[in-house]
């Protein structure tokens, strides 16, 4: 239906529009309403035709700002991949999933069935996707806490919990949740506002990439690597207090 504006004809009946998509006028007219809602069309109120809304030009913004994102990105979700030696991906938001945009693959693996661009993951079982969930500004309601091993959580309370944990250390982990013998480590970006826009994640197998070796040595370098993205997005990440800070409180 949207393609059916054009520069020719940038205003549209409800029986223009039928008659173009071959779709009775009382679906077309529903069709509209849901669509003007979201501010993907307007109605001109002196004709009562339609056209396309300023909401497109949002969606188009996000389509940019995903763009620049995996080009600020590559470098060095590369770096990560070769110090690690595992798959790197970065993911967002889409809707109730975690979507992979862009992906680096160490040269020393070549086994790149861990992740690949476009390949969506549930929330609750990945480690991407639980960052995103963790720095949501409000809570995400509608998706499912579907078991996909015997270690994905289908709890809300133990969910929340662990949400609590992720924000305080700043990354999350995947242990065998998303499928059996795989590990992942996840660490949040944020944009210029300071908004998380965007999650990086180290994956491979569980007897290679363990529990020890990313709470020890992985998840630090998650961490570094997701700030080194944010900072060349624009953010400006505050300088930590010390102790000595804190007992001697602000000067002047």
């Amino acid at each position: 239906m949207l393609r059916c504006f054009t520069a020719d004809e940038p205003e549209l009946s409800v029986t223009a529009l039928s008659h173009k998509l071959r779709v009775h006028k009382s679906t077309i007219s529903r069709i509209l309403s849901t669509l003007r809602d979201d501010g993907l069309v307007d109605r001109n109120p002196e004709t009562g035709e339609y056209r396309l809304g300023l909401g497109l030009l949002e969606l188009a913004g996000l389509v940019v700002l995903h763009a620049d994102m995996r080009q600020v990105a590559r470098p060095f979700l590369r770096q990560l991949s070769e110090a690690t030696m595992e798959t790197v991906n970065l993911a967002v938001l889409d809707g109730c999933e975690s979507l992979n945009i862009e992906q680096a693959v160490s040269h020393h693996r070549r086994v790149t069935g861990f992740g690949w661009v476009g390949r969506k993951t549930p929330l609750h079982a990945s480690s991407t996707g639980k960052v995103l969930l963790a720095f949501l500004p409000v809570p995400l309601q509608g998706f499912e806490f579907a078991p996909l091993t015997q270690n994905t959580i289908t709890n809300a309370e133990i969910l929340h919990k662990e949400l609590e944990e992720i924000r305080a250390r700043g990354y999350a982990t995947g242990l065998e949740e998303l499928e059996v013998g795989l590990n992942a480590v996840a660490a949040p970006v944020r944009d210029h506002t300071g908004v998380v826009v965007a999650a990086i994640s180290v994956t491979g197998p569980s007897p290679r990439l363990s529990e020890q070796r990313i709470h020890q040595d992985v998840a630090q370098q998650v961490i570094a690597c997701a700030e080194q993205i944010s900072k060349a997005l624009g953010y400006h990440i505050p300088p930590a207090v010390t102790v000595e800070d804190s007992l001697n409180g602000p000067k002047g």
